[in-house]
């Protein structure tokens, strides 16, 4: 389990318990792995804000997922997408009957995988990089005809893991070497290199229609591969609403699709190049819970359980999030 990706979960659950306590309609019940409690000295069970905290050993997590879905009258999961982890803790739920706070399995499965992504993207005319996918044994080939700079990845990677800008093919196998150690799946995603800023959409999605919550910073150092560093929350650029149009198209093109969805996009020159969907709580829900006006979780509660939006979504002020201090969450517990 990668350690900036485990710090990000557990800062994302506490924020999303949080604001349920706040909100102070429901009665919530969190299960994090114990090895979570290591990554941030002064934030563990004892001071996670739910109403009750259960242990979860590597071992049995599954089946006291299970066992709590029968008492929960719904389900807000925060996972990754990788390996089918997100879309399977879904299709779980789904056969339970319990109601996600959340995208459906079949649409967590599809706008995971960034090679289906791109090809609606594609079939759509929204703009996009150029994108192919390959084989690990194809790769050279393939980037041999798009020609460098790329952007390769796993076709399930989140969190920028092993997400590498290739500028020859000469790196190409140190490279490869460093996304097979990221995805167990065969397949991956080149993409040619679009330059300028990195940012997001943090959409509320409901059966029928979405409002976009922010358009957010994203601090990120292109590399093999690349770091997420952060997000500001929320960012004003001139492209701003050319940025809200697009993302808010591209999770129309994915049915099942609902709450909290962030759009993963580059803010070019002139124009605005879409790259993935991710479908879940993003990091940048730790910022916009800062600086909104109000409740998330409350609003995700009403968009998926009454399919109803807010009329607007106000925000006050901005916000810097990094990844590798807890100090900037807005945590309200004294980190050790």
């Amino acid at each position: 389990m990668p350690g900036g990706l485990a710090a990000e979960a557990l800062g994302m659950l506490w924020a999303v318990l949080q604001d349920f306590r706040q909100w102070g309609e429901v009665r919530t019940i969190a299960a994090p792995d114990p090895r979570f409690e290591q990554r941030i000295p002064g934030l563990c069970r004892e001071t996670l804000p739910a109403d009750e905290v259960i242990r979860a050993g590597t071992g049995d997590h599954e089946e006291v997922y299970l066992s709590l879905l029968k008492r929960c009258d719904a389900v807000l999961l925060i996972a990754p997408e990788t390996d089918g982890i997100l879309s399977r803790l879904a299709e779980q739920a789904e056969t339970e009957g319990i109601p996600l706070l959340g995208c459906s399995a079949a649409a967590v499965a599809m706008a995971g995988n960034k090679a289906v992504c791109s090809r609606l993207f594609d079939l759509v005319n929204l703009p996009a990089p150029k994108a192919r996918t390959a084989t690990f044994l194809a790769a050279a080939h393939v980037a041999a005809q798009m020609g460098c700079p790329l952007v390769i990845k796993p076709i399930d990677g989140v969190g920028c893991e092993g997400v590498c800008q290739l500028n020859s093919l000469s790196d190409l196998p140190e490279i490869l070497a460093l996304i097979r150690r990221s995805t167990a799946q065969e397949q991956i995603l080149l993409q040619s290199l679009v330059n300028g800023t990195h940012a997001s959409v943090s959409l509320l999605v409901a059966e029928g229609g979405c409002l976009h919550l922010s358009l957010n910073l994203q601090l990120i150092e292109a590399g093999a591969p690349f770091q997420y560093l952060g997000s500001r929350v929320p960012y004003q650029h001139p492209l701003s609403d050319r940025a809200i149009e697009l993302a808010s198209s591209a999770v129309g093109l994915i049915p099942g699709l609902k709450g909290y969805v962030g759009v993963d996009l580059v803010l070019a020159e002139d124009h605005v190049e879409l790259i993935e969907i991710n479908p879940r709580v993003t990091t940048s829900y730790i910022g916009l819970r800062q600086v909104a006006t109000r409740n998330v979780a409350q609003a995700i509660w009403n968009a998926c359980m009454n399919g109803v939006l807010p009329d607007c979504f106000p925000l006050n002020g901005e916000v810097v999030i990094r990844k590798d201090d807890p100090g900037s969450w807005g945590l309200r517990v004294k980190l050790t």
